[in-house]
């Protein structure tokens, strides 16, 4: 918990019993998606590793990702996940890095990296940019890829990011049905331990979302293995609130979340459609004002 948030409640019995019921765990990517759009020298090793010491002292959140193993001429500001993520583990165990591909994830074992991040999306259009594969093509790689883990890494953690929950940057907006559909197929043919529904384009309504997660829930998906990835744009922020709430009221209790200003996917987008993930700040400060309320109606 960040150390400001438990001094603002620490004096209100009840708000810790409420904070303690919704239990946020929050999942930090400053380090992944909140810098894979800058410029290199704007990051190098050292600031990195004072941006991750900061985080751990400031903010401790359980779950931290710090990179991705992917072609560095596409995403140049990575080629140094592998040092970083070994000073990373020596001082904290639950480090997530980003592989894309089995070859990808072949240097990840060779580096005894343990907890893996995946991607795909719900736009077809958005994979293929994003990763010059398919989705029926990345389903196919999940089943060698899990077949590696299991075979070289002993009890390896597995998140996967959903992309495109409801909008793709290059088709527009996907249906429900389509998205729901996806996410019961991953929960059900893969050993997932987190399934992360990313808002790629900071559009996700309330409605679309609290449609998709109540229907996929129906459908099997157990509520506590989804997490969720908001992009924040300040013309959707009624619906980003709406989201908080309806996770708090539903037992949805994992968030990513950032220190930094920036992030979004810098190979499909244009600069100027990148948003910033949420924030600690922002998500504290509506965690507050969404626990008075409640507090107020008792």
């Amino acid at each position: 918990m960040s150390k400001h948030f438990y001094k603002k409640i620490q004096s209100a019995k009840n708000m810790q019993e409420m904070f303690r019921k919704i239990n946020p765990i929050l999942f930090d990517v400053s380090l992944r998606d909140g810098i894979q759009g800058a410029l290199v020298e704007s990051y190098p090793t050292e600031k990195k590793i004072e941006i991750f010491d900061k985080i751990i002292h400031d903010e401790n959140p359980p779950k931290m990702e710090i990179g991705s193993i992917v072609s560095y001429r596409h995403l140049p500001i990575m080629k140094d996940t592998i040092p970083l993520h070994q000073y990373c583990i020596a001082k904290k165990s639950d480090i997530y890095v980003l592989v894309p591909s089995i070859t990808k994830l072949n240097i990840a074992i060779f580096n005894k990296i343990q907890n893996y991040s995946f991607i795909t999306s719900v736009s077809n259009a958005f994979q293929l940019k994003n990763t010059c594969r398919t989705i029926e093509t990345t389903k196919a790689d999940f089943f060698q890829m899990f077949e590696r883990i299991e075979k070289y890494t002993k009890n390896a953690r597995k998140k996967l990011y959903i992309s495109c929950i409801d909008h793709c940057p290059i088709v527009g907006e996907i249906s429900r049905d389509t998205i729901i559909e996806e996410i019961v197929y991953y929960n059900t043919h893969y050993p997932f331990d987190e399934i992360c529904l990313s808002d790629t384009c900071g559009k996700l309504s309330y409605d679309n979302f609290a449609y998709i997660v109540n229907h996929a829930t129906l459908l099997g998906v157990n509520i506590e293995k989804l997490s969720i990835h908001l992009h924040i744009c300040p013309k959707n922020m009624d619906n980003v609130e709406q989201i908080l709430k309806f996770c708090w009221q539903n037992d949805l209790n994992k968030f990513d979340v950032s220190t930094l200003e920036t992030g979004g996917c810098s190979v499909t987008m244009n600069r100027d459609q990148l948003l910033p993930n949420l924030s600690y700040e922002l998500f504290y400060a509506i965690l507050y004002k969404y626990m008075v309320d409640e507090l107020e109606k008792k």
